[in-house]
């Protein structure tokens, strides 16, 4: 009962998406439909008139020029042009609301996708719910529409025909109905089947994706050709395709020996049909245009259940598929506002870390273990460490991208979980190490770092020049208005360094107290990044600024130097202390300076 009560959420929810999406469509979807019931009926009826017309002029020899046989020819193709009409309307209708269904819903994706905790992104079981929803959401929501429609446009006709039916013999109308059984209890077996097989698939089907995205993508082709891989993941695509479809053909194959055997029992019903109308056509108890109507009535009747309980079946398969867009539309937000709210303003006194641990998701060992340190108005601190000391790590938590498993951080004195996450993030800038590369316009990528703010050619030339990547943009065919990338025609790429110093200048261009900078230099050539750190308090000034680098002749540049490894902060001072204590830092520093000295 508890399942029966959940797929009828299911469908409720479903159609009320479908009718937010596009009222208008799918009110005239409804009404053409009913009106298409109707249709075939009525010319079953009128060829009934016409046939038994040209009879009787027949015998009669009044021929063709019968005012009843020219009206009833008309009348017939009349409904005949209308029943084609209002199909090919139908179809127009259904394409409509289609179009209109799949932007609403790739917009509640999208919309989920960009909500949701970054946290998500280190799960593999998030991406399998993704994939699933992705795969369903732009298109299901509609069939159920359009099964539910054709259910209630199937059961409607069915009931006229029946009612002919009925009129020659009862025992007709059970055989037709009985006929269809079989193939109903297969479809409702097999949707169950192939909806099991392919949610265990999809961890695979992702596979073959990734492999596909390596033989096929921009940035895998250089070391494919070069290492010579192509032929190594060609093997494993096809392993891992084929793996998939084996097995799904194989229930393909069973499905369709049982359709087979259902389909005799279609051709028998038939088969009874035809032998009592053609028995009481013989012995004069019907006409020739009975004959036909109820020959043609039985072949419709055949027709509507089977698109009737095609479209229960169909129903019924479009519950266990609804439910993974539903299971990733309801994926909870982890990260948002907790009472009691605070407004967050620009910082005007220090950010606080107290105790703060934090551990990615299947990890038994910490990332960050019990880390406590202060950051001050104004400061300009350097985090450094060696690989998977925790730096990025701290920089998602700071940026509430992930809030700690233990632990707090404070903005002037106030918990960060008690401020709108928007807001919050707003009073932050930063240069990712894993910066993005937007193949768009030159200046529309630095605007990207505050899209809401107006667009000022002045600001993000500013912008560019600090982060010394005017002169690239000046020397594009269009300037700022060239697009930049390799993605799209009448675009120019450009080098790693460029897209970093775009970066940058992107993280610049917005107006944030707190700027943080993780390996903004590793591309860099030594004059640019020599240009930029030898003014680099310059280009900060009156921004509380966080810089994470392997190079200590740009960490020397820092108030205080926080030194972190293994996810605990084990030294802070500055570049002179640290050096005369002789700790990991100063250890850090002789090695990479008598490494360049050599």
């Amino acid at each position: 009962m508890h399942k029966v009560v959940k797929k009828i959420s299911l469908f409720r929810e479903s159609l009320k998406i479908v009718w937010e999406s596009s009222p208008g469509w799918a009110t005239a979807n409804i009404l053409v439909s009913v009106i298409r019931s109707f249709l075939p009926l009525l010319l079953i009826w009128l060829l009934k008139i016409l046939i038994d017309g040209i009879t009787k002029a027949a015998t009669s020899g009044s021929g063709m020029h019968s005012e009843n046989v020219i009206v009833m020819l008309i009348a017939v193709v009349a409904v005949y042009f209308l029943d084609e009409a209002f199909s090919d309307l139908s179809g127009y209708i259904r394409k409509k609301q289609s179009l209109d269904l799949e932007v609403y819903m790739y917009g509640l994706l999208h919309s989920k996708s960009v909500k949701l905790d970054l946290i998500n992104f280190e799960k593999p079981e998030y991406f399998d719910c993704l994939t699933r929803a992705a795969r369903e959401a732009p298109w299901r929501p509609n069939i159920i529409l359009n099964n539910l429609v054709a259910f209630l446009r199937g059961l409607l006709s069915l009931l006229l025909m029946a009612g002919l039916i009925l009129s020659l013999h009862w025992a007709i109308a059970v055989v037709l109905l009985a006929a269809n059984i079989p193939s109903v209890w297969l479809r409702l077996h097999y949707a169950g089947i192939l909806y099991n097989f392919q949610r265990e698939q999809t961890p695979e089907a992702r596979k073959s994706a990734y492999f596909n995205w390596l033989l096929t993508g921009d940035r895998p082709s250089r070391e494919i050709r070069l290492f010579g891989l192509g032929n190594y993941f060609i093997d494993l695509f096809k392993q891992s395709f084929i793996r998939q479809k084996e097995d799904e053909i194989n229930i393909i194959r069973k499905r369709t020996l049982i359709e087979l055997v259902s389909n005799l029992f279609k051709a028998s019903a038939f088969m009874a049909a035809l032998w009592v109308i053609a028995g009481k056509t013989i012995n004069g108890s019907l006409s020739l245009g009975q004959m036909a109507m109820f020959l043609l009535a039985f072949r419709q009747g055949m027709i509507y259940i089977k698109d009737l309980f095609s479209s229960m079946a169909g129903l019924y398969e479009d519950s266990l598929f609804i439910e993974d867009t539903f299971e990733f539309l309801s994926l909870e937000e982890n990260i948002k506002v907790t009472a009691p709210v605070v407004i967050p303003s620009p910082l005007t006194k220090s950010i606080i870390l107290e105790n703060v641990s934090f551990t990615y998701p299947g990890n038994l060992i910490k990332t960050i273990n019990n880390v406590s340190f202060e950051i001050r108005k104004g400061d300009i601190i350097a985090l450094v460490g060696p690989n998977g000391a925790g730096k990025s790590t701290l920089v998602r938590l700071l940026c509430r991208l992930y809030d700690p498993d233990s632990g707090s951080i404070k903005y002037d004195g106030d918990n960060i979980k008690n401020m709108d996450p928007d807001e919050y993030r707003k009073f932050f800038s930063v240069v990712f190490q894993d910066f993005m590369l937007y193949n768009l316009k030159a200046g529309e990528n630095i605007r990207m770092g505050n899209i809401n703010e107006k667009e000022s050619y002045e600001k993000i030339r500013s912008a560019a020049i600090s982060a010394g990547v005017d002169e690239v943009f000046s020397g594009l065919p269009d300037g700022y208005d060239t697009v930049i990338g390799n993605l799209f025609n009448n675009s120019r790429e450009l080098s790693w360094g460029e897209w970093q110093k775009i970066a940058i200048a992107r993280a610049l261009y917005r107006d944030s107290p707190l700027l943080i900078l993780d390996e903004p230099a590793s591309a860099l050539d030594a004059d640019t990044e020599f240009e930029i750190f030898s003014r680099f308090r310059e280009i900060v000034r009156g921004r509380t600024s966080i810089l994470i680098s392997h190079r200590f002749t740009n960490v020397k540049l820092a108030d205080r130097i926080i030194v972190l490894d293994k996810g605990s902060v084990i030294e802070t001072g500055t570049h002179v202390e640290l050096l005369e204590n002789g700790g990991t830092y100063s250890k850090m520093f002789l090695k990479q300076t008598n490494m360049f000295n050599k």
